[in-house]
């Protein structure tokens, strides 16, 4: 009967999937009697058949009417303010007169209720001669907020008043339009199977799935024009409508600065609901295809602005890759706003040809300087967002950040390990300490050998080893595998020498073993791999990070010993610096502490420019640092804008994207020497330097003895010759 259909509303709603919701909070005024709303709540939560979302948790809160205006916001505001949305969710169903409508709606905006997270549907239960105003709430919406309204639009007369409802009106109107579904279907089919013939037509007639889907849409489309005749005044007795708010993006200063209504569809006894679109479009359809402002500058390779010849501007990068995926998924186009940055780089007046022209203009990380003229529009609310790669900052107050887009880590850039001196190679197979017990071994031998010689009952005079000298001699000698002309005729000695030669082949063979590797591979500088590294080296190479960075504010913060060494010791870099920076990394006395993406693009750069490979990248990655884009502060749509970019990074677009952008693997990532395969190595001069050497000097010292032995034989001979000797016969 007329009056008594809200129930039937709802779970026509429900049958048809319109309204989804699995909690809902209910809010109702008291001019509504208890069998009213139970009805209501009964088609709300009984549950459906065939139907996965059958149960439905519902709140029910009553609002009392007051009599005065302010009165009602108070008991609204009161039932609001302790509302606990994280247990009871942010779908609302508020069912009350205009005045009260009015009331939540003011109230719940003042609490910051409305926005794109929570969804509101009003139903205004007003009937009487006075119509609902449905345009007067456009004021009350909240930018970004979910809001419908399904209201009585029923035509009251004396007729419609005195008409009694009778359920074998509606069945002679459903039989009717079945019928005609009917004879529809039947008529196209006999049509095609006269023009096909009887083969075709079994391959091209109808499945039963398409069959039953024509005879319904023909069957609803008949009753609706049958029940919302004019001519038919049951058709106009009962009668409400659905209105949405179009509020996402509508606030903003370009050209659509007020929400505005949509009328939807309708609902009639007969032919149930009937709508047009979606009862909260702004969930199914994100922003509905509008165009967005946002903001950007120049900055490689997060933002990437070019220009072709014919002065058209396009827009790459890693942060754009972002921007477009994000304008898919929440259905939006966007305008850039270019302010005049006058501390940017002009752009190029071509597209780039290839990465080398982009990695020109790449340099230190700067994203913790974004021009203020982008800060400003975003501050101003005059953009979505800023379109910019940003150090995430916890002192920013006047404006917010999206979750991270990207996360950098820090790293340093040294010269690459470069080959030892191999002057002194040949000594290089064994230590100090080794070379050191060889020498005295071979000292302390000659004396044993001579006194177990001279001792031993056996032994013969030989001229060899006549004297702790000749047997040093002897000794050195068998060590080179020169051996001796006279050999110890005693068992005692030559037990000796037996061992001594066993001694001998071993350290021979071990040392030409290893002679071979360090003549195959040659020997490199230790490389600078971690912070410990670097600290220890504080006395020989200098190091520094750019101005104003992360990193310095996260050094001056932290407590960490190295950390604190790390910044007492450092520099602070300008990016005008650069080219000498990279000229005292080369020389190896300096280190560069930047983003590990950055110091890639150098490494890639000086490889583009030079052809050749002379930094190493550290393998410490020792600090994060979080990048993302600017939004204005109390922007309605972080959360949603937040939701998308989880999605894309645990997706792996982020990583993909990133891999895209950044220089891929080359010669230059290889290590010094794990290349160099052993029948490629061939000794040249400089690995045979230090044996020379050693010739060298043992030629000068033969020469310094041999002067030596002129000289004290000279003296020997004049002494003689003054010597009176007496003559004996």
């Amino acid at each position: 009967m007329p009056g008594k259909e809200l129930s039937q509303i709802f779970l026509d709603l429900r049958m048809t999937n319109i309204l989804s919701w699995n909690v809902i909070n209910i809010l109702h005024d008291d001019t509504f009697d208890r069998d009213t709303i139970s009805r209501v709540m009964k088609a709300i939560s009984d549950k459906l058949p065939n139907r996965q979302l059958s149960l439905v948790s519902r709140s029910i809160f009553t609002l009392k009417h007051e009599d005065t205006e302010m009165a009602r916001k108070k008991a609204v505001k009161k039932i609001l303010d302790d509302f606990h949305v994280e247990q009871l969710g942010h779908c609302f169903l508020v069912i009350a007169t205009v005045d009260m409508v009015v009331d939540v709606m003011t109230v719940a905006r003042s609490l910051r209720m409305v926005h794109p997270g929570s969804q509101w549907l009003y139903v205004v239960t007003n009937t009487a001669p006075n119509r609902t105003n449905i345009t007067s709430f456009v004021e009350l919406l909240a930018e970004g907020g979910n809001v419908a309204f399904i209201y009585n639009a029923t035509d009251f007369n004396d007729f419609c008043e005195t008409l009694q409802v009778k359920v074998t009106y509606y069945a002679k109107k459903l039989v009717q339009a079945l019928a005609k579904a009917l004879e529809y279907s039947l008529t196209n089919e006999i049509d095609m199977l006269k023009r096909v013939g009887g083969e075709d037509f079994e391959m091209i007639r109808l499945t039963k799935r398409e069959r039953r889907k024509e005879i319904l849409t023909n069957f609803k489309m008949y009753l609706e024009r049958d029940v919302l005749n004019s001519e038919t005044v049951h058709g106009r007795c009962v009668l409400w409508k659905f209105t949405s708010s179009i509020t996402w993006g509508n606030f903003f200063s370009h050209g659509k600065n007020v929400a505005h209504l949509l009328d939807i569809g309708t609902w009639t006894l007969a032919a149930g609901v009937n709508l047009t679109d979606d009862i909260f479009p702004h969930i199914v359809h994100g922003f509905r295809g509008i165009n967005l402002p946002i903001t950007t500058y120049h900055n490689p390779p997060w933002q990437v602005i070019t220009v072709n010849e014919k002065g058209e501007r396009s827009y790459e990068g890693l942060v754009f890759d972002v921007i477009n995926h994000l304008s898919k998924k929440l259905n939006f186009t966007y305008t850039v706003i270019l302010p005049e940055v006058n501390s940017t780089k002009p752009w190029s007046s071509s597209r780039f040809s290839k990465l080398g022209d982009k990695i020109n203009e790449m340099t230190m990380s700067n994203t913790r300087r974004v021009p203020k003229e982008v800060i400003k529009l975003v501050r101003e609310k005059k953009v979505l967002l800023a379109a910019c790669a940003y150090t995430v900052q916890e002192y920013e107050d006047t404006i917010n950040f999206t979750v991270p887009v990207f996360v950098q880590t820090y790293s340093f850039l040294t010269t690459r390990p470069r080959q030892l001196s191999r002057a002194l190679l040949f000594a290089s197979p064994f230590t100090k300490e080794t070379w050191f017990c060889l020498a005295v071994t071979v000292i302390i031998m000659g004396p044993i050998l001579y006194l177990i010689h001279k001792y031993s009952p056996y032994s013969t005079k030989t001229s060899g080893l006549n004297s702790s000298w000749q047997c040093v001699w002897y000794v050195y000698g068998a060590l080179l595998q020169q051996g001796g002309m006279y050999l110890p005729q005693s068992d005692s000695a030559r037990m000796l020498i037996g061992v001594w030669w066993l001694i001998v082949m071993v350290v021979v063979a071990t040392y030409s073993g290893s002679l071979v590797a360090f003549l195959t591979f040659p020997k490199m500088d230790a490389s600078i791999l971690t912070v410990e590294d670097l600290i220890a080296r504080k006395d020989k190479i200098t190091w520094g990070f750019p101005n104003d960075s992360f990193l310095e504010l996260y050094l001056r913060n932290t407590d960490e010993q190295k950390y604190q060494i790390l910044l007492a010791y450092s520099e602070r870099h300008n990016d005008t610096e650069e080219e000498t920076l990279v000229e005292r990394v080369k020389q190896g006395k300096h280190a560069l502490i930047d983003w590990r993406s950055s110091l890639r693009f150098l490494m890639r750069k000086d490889l583009l420019l030079t052809g050749g490979c002379h930094f190493s990248l550290s393998a410490d990655e020792f600090l994060d640092e979080p990048i993302a884009m600017i939004i204005p502060q109390d922007s309605p749509y972080l959360a949603v804008i937040d939701a998308e970019l989880r999605r894309m990074q645990e997706s792996g677009l982020m990583n993909k994207w990133i891999s895209e952008k950044m220089p891929m693997k080359d010669k230059c990532w290889e290590v010094p020497g794990s290349n160099q395969a052993v029948n490629k190595r061939k000794v040249n001069v400089a690995d045979m330097q230090g044996i020379f050497f050693v010739l060298f000097m043992g030629v000068t010292l033969s020469f310094l003895f041999l002067f030596c032995e002129l000289y004290w034989n000279k003296r020997k001979v004049s002494k003689e010759r003054k010597l009176i000797r007496p003559f004996v016969s």
